[in-house]
């Protein structure tokens, strides 16, 4: 389960409703939250239960913290969830061509508030949108990419028109990209760790953590008290001193890599595990070009 359920105890920071118009004209629904700070421009994307008071909280908590965040409702062609279940948030996306999906992403990416001229632009995906993610970040040399437990092979399921699966297209990775994941996760720890070693044989600005005990959905310990609460506050404040840098680099410069916090904080009781940078094996050479659908 992702985070369709959490509701919080109290009321968040105001959002302010916003559009974003698609190449055919759609309108792409969105909400934005304000910083008076100027740290750069973050786009947040929920996960196949679409906008929830929980991305809502992540989205306020980016602009707590001095960048000009938003979030949209990447299912806004197909429509509302019918319930609030796995089956209907399945039998919705079902109806999804994802490859479009990708386009009106990087429409609003173009036309997000916030952005400084030669900087990067934050992406932040969860559970499905995590793997739309790293789609974008192949197709677009400006991004700063945050996932959270995203599928290395995608999540399967029948789709209308499906994406490129990210563990195909690491040779076409472009931005500097920090990931997470639980071990606890259903997506097995073998794939994380072989999607890993096949963005680093290509040379990808790429590190990933794996909190031992944490599930998927772990980050909701970050919004309420649970025995992941540990995992995903390390994982929050990871994820803002990353991003704090990599908006700030000219887009011509790598982030600097950077091993596991002085003091980790991400398991309970005991220290978080190490950032894991994996090793490139440079026996290998370029792996196959996978197209993408144009997200710029």
């Amino acid at each position: 389960m992702c985070h369709e359920s959490w509701q919080p105890t109290s009321a968040a920071t105001a959002a302010e409703s916003l559009t974003f118009t698609a190449t055919d004209g759609a309108e792409i629904p969105a909400w934005r939250y304000r910083s008076a700070q100027a740290k750069g421009a973050c786009l947040v994307l929920p996960d196949i239960y679409g906008p929830s008071p929980f991305y809502h909280a992540i989205t306020a908590r980016l602009a707590e913290h001095g960048f000009d965040a938003v979030m949209i409702d990447y299912f806004f062609r197909e429509g509302p969830i019918a319930e609030v279940t796995r089956a209907a948030a399945f039998e919705r996306r079902s109806t999804m061509d994802e490859n479009q999906c990708l386009r009106d992403i990087g429409t609003v990416i173009r036309q997000l508030p916030g952005q400084q001229s030669g900087t990067r632009i934050a992406v932040i995906g969860f559970c499905l949108s995590g793997t739309y993610a790293y789609d974008l970040t192949a197709v677009r040399p400006d991004l700063a990419t945050v996932t959270f437990y995203g599928f290395p092979e995608g999540p399967g399921g029948p789709v209308a028109g499906r994406a490129p699966r990210p563990i195909d297209i690491a040779s076409l990775f472009q931005g500097p990209i920090l990931s997470f994941w639980g071990d606890q996760d259903n997506i097995p720890m073998e794939l994380v760790d072989r999607f890993g070693a096949e963005a680093a044989r290509h040379g990808a600005d790429y590190r990933y953590q794996v909190y031992p005990g944490a599930g998927h959905g772990f980050m909701q310990g970050l919004v309420e008290e649970r025995a992941d609460s540990g995992s995903a506050q390390d994982a929050w404040k990871q994820t803002l001193a990353f991003l704090d840098g990599a908006l700030t680099l000219p887009l011509t410069q790598k982030s600097q890599r950077r091993g596991s916090p002085d003091e980790p904080e991400g398991k309970p009781g005991g220290q978080a595990p190490a950032l894991r940078q994996p090793a490139r094996d440079a026996a290998h050479g370029p792996g196959h070009e996978v197209r993408l659908p144009d997200g710029r």
